[in-house]
This record gives C-alpha cells, structure tokens and sequence, in this order.
C-alpha cells in the first residue's frame, strides 16, 4: 500500500477506533492514542472535510463521527491492512487441516466454527450442492444388539449418518442383505436422484429382506437428509449481542429471522472469490447497518460452496478478510493434496 496523505490516515483511523469502541471518535481521541502530529484544529478540519465528501457522519448526541457506509467501502478497498491475521487463528485453522482423516464437510464445519469464535461474529456455511454429487456407498456398523448406524457417503466425500434402533425379529443378516442391495443397485446415482431410485427397489427389498418395510422407512430418511439444502450457522448470538442490534427490538427480530431462514441464504450468490457487501449494498436482509463478507470455496470444478460472515459495518474487515483468505487458502490446499493422494 502506498504512503497514506493526511485525509486517508485520519479516515483509517476513526474507521479502526470506531470499530473497537463503537463510540463516535473526536479529535482529541484520536490526538491521545495515537501522537498524530498534527494540531487537533487541523483534525478537526480534516473531519469536517470527509463528512461533507460523505465518508463521515456525525452523530446527534456527540461532537465525534462515526464512519459512513460510504467510508467503509473506502477504507475496505484502499485502506484496510492487506494479509490480516493474528497468530491465535492462523495456529487453530492450521491444527484444524493437520488431521488428514477428517472428512470434508466436518473440515468446513470447523473452519466456520475457529473464525466465528475468533471474529466474534456468526458464521454462516453454504455446503456444495448436493444434486451434483452422486451416492457412493452405504455401510452398516452396529452399535448395540438393537441398534445400527448406517453412514451414506458420497463422491464428493460428504458423510451423512443415521442411528436406528432395529426389532429383536430382525436378523442382522437381513440389514446386510438390504445394504449389498442398496450399493448394487443406487452407488453412482445422483443424490438429487436417489429418493426415486430406492422407492423403484422396494420390490426388490421386500423379496430379499424380511420386515423390509421398518429398514426401508429408516433408510429412506437419512436419504432424505441429502436433498435438503447445506446451509449451517455458527455463533448466532454473536451476532445477537452486538449494541446495533441489541438496542432496537425491530433489528434483533429481523436478524432472527434472517438467521433462521434458509431460503434467504440459497439466494445469496456472488462470483467474487472474496465479497464484502456493506450496509444497503446488502441483498439478503432490509438492516442498513449489517454487513456479509463471504468467501467462495473450491472443492473441484464442479462443486463449490460458500463461507460467509455476518456482523454489523461496524465490524473489523482487515481481521475478517483475513480470515476468510486464509481459511479459503487452506480449504483449497486441503483438496489439492486430497487430489494429488487420489492421483498417487
């Protein structure tokens, strides 16, 4: 980044003191944290300046300024520190990618999770999309004399378990016969495919399988969990103890509701490998001062999926781009080395 004039410096700074304090920033302030050397007459102007341009706004019940959403993009294109991260995050997200075992979707899980807790803010994972995937094996491991755990596994290695208890009248040969049957017949379909594929053997079950129809029903369900759309929260009430939000009634509702509504997130598109979206540049909820930085997610060509974060403008974009980059970087080097082990 190149050498910052009087005007940028001060802008950052009040960016940077709002976003710790969330307390309008005056002259003085800024004078005392910082040893600017420049009189506070001549900050005070300089303010003033980048009010009237529109990157500040003043509030009713201070003499300080808070930045504008204006300010915001301004100082997340040209001003922020680039490559941001501390070294708490950077060492979690690292052991998180050192377990070579751990199966995709529980990486991307775990990813969300360090940075929310580590932003303070709630995260939000769009999983790939499952109709691109195919079904790839079916396995059964018992769990007691009643009970059985059966795991659905696809291509892109995405792993979806159900616990089902099992009557004493039904032997654990006819769970295995149901399972060869399932792989022979339903491995390679599509996921978006499969609810119609296992209903056309049901026949072919009843033939093979004694009580087939309390297997089939539980079978079914977990089947059912693959066509649903991947969207995970984490820290929700980040987000909800924030002071934007926890003042105003109206704002915390709506940010219920947009935590809750998964329909508002298969919505959320944008082709930018790193997006911020600040204030009302944000399409997904009526909150003016709430932002989405997001990150796309490359697991092969064919099959991608999103990180978001979500906060109030007033969040701290160099940590969260950070962040998101780094985690980003690593989930891409993760699937590289995946690859290349396949390739091997």
């Amino acid at each position: 980044m190149q050498e910052l004039n009087r005007k940028q410096r001060i802008l950052k700074l009040i960016v940077e003191e709002f976003v710790k304090t969330a307390e309008p920033v005056g002259s003085h302030s800024l004078l005392d944290k910082y040893d600017l050397p420049y009189s506070s007459a001549t900050i005070r102007s300089e303010m003033a300046e980048l009010e009237n341009l529109g990157y500040l706004e003043k509030t009713h019940t201070s003499s300080g300024r808070v930045p504008s959403p204006m300010g915001y993009r301004y100082y997340v294109d040209s001003l922020r520190d680039k490559k941001c991260i501390d070294d708490d995050t950077k060492e979690k997200i690292q052991a998180l990618f050192s377990q070579k075992d751990i199966q995709i979707n529980e990486v991307i899980k775990h990813g969300c999770e360090i940075i929310s807790q580590m932003t303070n803010l709630t995260s939000v994972m769009l999983g790939p999309d499952s109709n691109e995937e195919c079904l790839s094996k079916v396995q059964l491991m018992p769990l007691t004399s009643t009970s059985v755990v059966a795991l659905f596994v696809t291509d892109r290695g995405h792993v979806e378990h159900k616990i089902f208890s099992i009557p004493n009248s039904i032997a654990m040969n006819d769970l295995e016969n149901c399972v060869e049957i399932l792989n022979d017949r339903i491995s390679g379909t599509k996921i978006s495919q499969v609810i119609d594929k296992v209903n056309s053997i049901k026949p072919i079950l009843a033939d093979a399988v004694k009580q087939h129809e309390v297997i089939f029903k539980a079978f079914l369900e977990a089947f059912l969990k693959f066509t649903a759309e991947r969207v995970s929260v984490f820290g929700r009430a980040n987000i909800l103890e924030q002071p934007e939000f926890t003042s105003n009634l109206n704002k915390l509702r709506k940010l219920v509701n947009l935590l809750e509504n998964q329909d508002v997130w298969r919505q959320f598109d944008s082709n930018d490998d790193i997006c911020v979206m600040i204030g009302d540049e944000n399409t997904i909820a009526e909150i003016d001062d709430l932002s989405v930085v997001s990150a796309n997610i490359h697991f092969d060509n064919n099959n991608n999926g999103k990180i978001a974060l979500i906060g109030p403008t007033r969040m701290d974009y160099s940590k969260v781009i950070g962040a998101l980059e780094y985690l980003q970087e690593a989930i891409d080097e993760y699937f590289k080395e995946s690859e290349d082990d396949k390739d091997e």
